[in-house]
């Protein structure tokens, strides 16, 4: 092969990975952006955000620390996370799903282990503490990053996996979008 083959088959290639980190996620959708805004801690959040969970708006300056959560969050503190490039992965059992949570855990702790910015929460309709609480998502599974969210009832590790490997690292402070 010569230099002119390997360079033309690499653009190739760069334009294939390109187009695919372009396509939607299946059942992927794109929210408006309510801003980047960052609040003081612990401030009551007046805001209705757009969407359950929230993929953009108001929120604290903290951060969670990346990793398997089994207690909620607050939803402002796992926006910053998103904000910082973060992917968030929360589930809602209200009975109880641990095949469900153990298959969720499998997937994130890869990610985590690998130093990527990912977190798996539960989200708990009616949680709150006593600033801030969170409402029913209308899925057992939400994946989320800045302005994007991916709601399913099952359990799908390939469209999880490309969902992370698509928004995981994209920092979003600063343009407010």
């Amino acid at each position: 092969m010569g230099a002119a083959t390997i360079f033309t088959l690499l653009i190739v290639l760069i334009i294939f990975v390109n187009i695919q980190r372009s396509q939607p996620v299946a059942g992927e959708e794109t929210v408006a952006t309510l801003g980047n805004a960052h609040i003081p801690q612990n401030t009551i959040v007046t805001v209705v955000y757009n969407n359950t969970p929230p993929t953009s708006g108001p929120h604290y300056g903290s951060l969670a620390e990346w990793g398997i959560y089994t207690e909620p969050l607050p939803y402002q503190v796992l926006l910053h996370n998103m904000e910082d490039g973060g992917v968030i992965v929360y589930y809602q059992c209200p009975v109880g799903c641990p095949e469900t949570v153990e298959a969720l855990t499998e997937i994130v702790k890869a990610y985590i282990d690998r130093g990527q910015r990912v977190v798996l929460a539960p989200n708990a309709p009616g949680w709150s503490n006593g600033v801030t609480g969170h409402e029913d998502m209308g899925a057992k599974i939400a994946v989320t990053a800045w302005n994007r969210i991916l709601k399913m009832d099952d359990v799908d590790a390939d469209r999880i996996r490309v969902f992370i490997q698509k928004y995981q690292g994209i920092d979003h402070h600063g343009i407010g979008s």
